[in-house]
């Protein structure tokens, strides 16, 4: 583990302020959710909670099946990197830092996601919140806008399967 040199006191309410240069270096933001662990008697350790986690087999295959439905390109990604996508060569790929703010000025040109790949028109970037907290992002790219109840249905699926984990 690194040691940083950082000290900070603990306040009455037992709360420590985790300093702006670490938060920023692990691109927490506020309202994120931190995991505490006691590693030992003397060492407790945070870690950032990631809701949507490259472990899940079943939303793989589900991402896969959405995208052959839609006839388009389908990324489902946590609040880093896509996570599951039907476009393989995506799929671990950090997203750009301004990927966040996109979803609010979404002008509907083409769009770089990550380093590496490019969004062609038309698409669709939806916020994924289970529990109200956001956790990622269902991305489409060129979907088949005769499908608007499966696109609805899949961002419903996909925040009520994130808050039973």
């Amino acid at each position: 583990m690194k040691t940083t040199g950082i000290t900070r006191r603990i306040d009455e309410l037992g709360r420590v302020v985790i300093p702006k240069e670490l938060r920023k270096n692990m691109h927490i933001k506020p309202g994120e959710l931190l995991e505490i662990f006691l590693s030992d008697s003397e060492t407790i350790s945070l870690k950032k909670h990631i809701v949507i986690d490259k472990k899940d087999e079943f939303i793989n295959a589900y991402v896969k099946a959405l995208a052959s439905k839609i006839n388009g390109n389908v990324f489902v990604a946590n609040l880093d990197e896509i996570v599951f996508s039907n476009v393989s060569e995506t799929i671990n790929m950090k997203l750009l830092t301004e990927f966040e703010n996109i979803t609010v000025n979404n002008i509907g040109k083409e769009l770089m996601i990550t380093k590496n790949y490019k969004l062609k028109e038309p698409y669709n970037i939806f916020p994924i919140s289970p529990n109200g907290d956001l956790a990622g992002y269902l991305i489409l790219e060129n979907p088949n806008h005769k499908n608007e109840e499966v696109i609805k249905f899949s961002l419903m699926f996909l925040e009520n399967y994130f808050e039973t984990i």
